[in-house]
């Protein structure tokens, strides 16, 4: 399977946002749309700074 697990990073602290997400769709102002396999989905505010798909790992920071 290709899910990964979303991440949050504020600081030196990484928070788990979302666990097997499928897909991330770009909406307005810095906010993400994220989708799991099973359809249930998640908005997060922030700036994409990793995608690791060997680790299935992507991780966001905070937008504040």
């Amino acid at each position: 399977m290709c899910e990964s697990n979303v991440y949050l990073k504020q600081g030196d602290h990484e928070e788990l946002v979302m666990e097997n997400v499928a897909a991330i769709t770009p909406a307005e102002n810095g906010v993400y749309v994220l989708r799991g396999l099973l359809g249930d989905m998640k908005e997060i505010k922030g700036t994409l700074a990793d995608i690791n798909l060997m680790a299935h790992r992507i991780v966001f920071t905070d937008a504040s």
